[in-house]
């Protein structure tokens, strides 16, 4: 039946005339489930219902608001999405509105995964009417689902009312995954300016990536080996256990350094102020160029490595001396020292030292960049 065929009585029209302002003036999905919820469970007498979106940068992944049913009922859901043949059914008639009727008998219904779901969570769903939602350009996609507990299937008008609704509802979803994600972005430029291009990504409290931004890419695949697109496991660990710190939980802001060869990568993640009624976190990432001094090293002795430092903070002999202590905890030499530098010298001779100006001038130089 087309739109304008459908024969409402005025108790509908306001009914949906309050649905429809609500879902254009909604700026996010759980303002639509809250403005709209009384109208839709009006309009379709249904005792629960159920909205569903596609996560901003992850469409294959949906993200539940319910009404008046648990909301445990979606916690496990991509668990037993393969299972869901009533959304597998609506997935290949976009736009449609189905009841279960439409798709399984009811006894057949009963004997399934998704039924004895809703019974064991106390949520006994014997009727529902759903749709999936989709639009030409639009990368996500959405859903609205209406349920009765009591066996009572949905009538043809109701699911005439719901799919007059639909395309109100699709560009609702649409308009609101659009505005938080812009939302989102200004966020971000906020934090940083265009010049600064820094690779970064952004996610959600669950570690789930939304938004990857500069070279990120080029950075993730040169320092770690997983599977692009992905968190690294070594980041998402490190992260999961930094998080739960006291300095992070006092400050907001964290720091973790990945030791290469001449550079170490240094990630700043921090919680972005909220969007949206949803939490994201930042993660910035470095590359912090090593200087010379840190290849040096390398090729010395362990007390050569203290004496060198020491030169690198520019102190002078005698103020070296006075620092280091030998094995019987007495003071060095001046004279020890002087022998100290004169085997650094010697060993740094192909990096260009044979002094101490020669070790001041070089050992701040970045390290040359190995290969990427």
């Amino acid at each position: 039946m087309k739109r304008d065929q459908i024969h409402m009585k005025p108790r509908e029209r306001l009914l949906i005339g309050q649905l429809v302002e609500a879902l254009n003036h909604a700026k996010t999905l759980s303002e639509i489930v809250r403005t709209t919820e009384d109208s839709l469970i009006r309009l379709t007498s249904a005792d629960c219902m159920a909205l569903c979106a596609s996560r901003i940068g992850q469409p294959s992944l949906d993200d539940w608001l319910v009404a008046k049913m648990p909301e445990v009922y979606f916690a496990q859901y991509e668990e037993w999405k393969k299972d869901d043949f009533i959304r597998a059914a609506n997935v290949r008639n976009p736009n449609r509105v189905m009841r279960d009727g439409d798709i399984i008998a009811h006894k057949d219904l009963q004997a399934t995964k998704i039924y004895r779901i809703g019974q064991d969570m106390g949520v006994p769903l014997e009727h529902v009417m759903s749709v999936y939602l989709t639009q030409a350009g639009w990368d996500g996609n959405g859903g609205f689902s209406a349920y009765r507990l009591k066996p009572r299937p949905f009538s043809d008008h109701e699911r005439d009312l719901v799919q007059y609704v639909a395309p109100h509802l699709s560009s609702a979803i649409q308009r609101c995954q659009v505005f938080v994600e812009r939302e989102l972005t200004g966020r971000l430029l906020e934090a940083q300016t265009a010049a600064q291009k820094t690779a970064s990504l952004v996610l959600t409290t669950r570690f789930e990536v939304v938004q990857r931004l500069g070279p990120i890419d080029r950075l993730m695949e040169k320092w770690f080996t997983d599977l692009p697109g992905r968190l690294p496991l070594a980041l998402l660990e490190k992260l999961n256990t930094a998080m739960s710190q006291s300095s992070f939980l006092q400050t907001g802001v964290g720091i973790w350094e990945m030791e290469g060869g001449r550079k170490t990568l240094r990630v700043t993640y921090f919680q972005l102020p909220p969007v949206g009624n949803k939490s994201y976190w930042q993660l910035r990432f470095q590359e912090v160029t090593h200087p010379q001094l840190i290849v040096w090293l390398k090729i010395l002795t362990p007390k050569e490595i203290e004496i060198a430092n020491l030169l690198y903070k520019g102190l002078s002999d005698k103020e070296i001396a006075h620092r280091l202590l030998n094995k019987k905890g007495e003071k060095n030499s001046h004279e020890t020292v002087k022998k100290h530098l004169r085997h650094i010298y010697e060993k740094l001779k192909p990096f260009g030292v044979s002094n101490r100006a020669d070790f001041m001038v070089r050992a701040h130089l970045p390290c040359e960049d190995e290969e990427d």
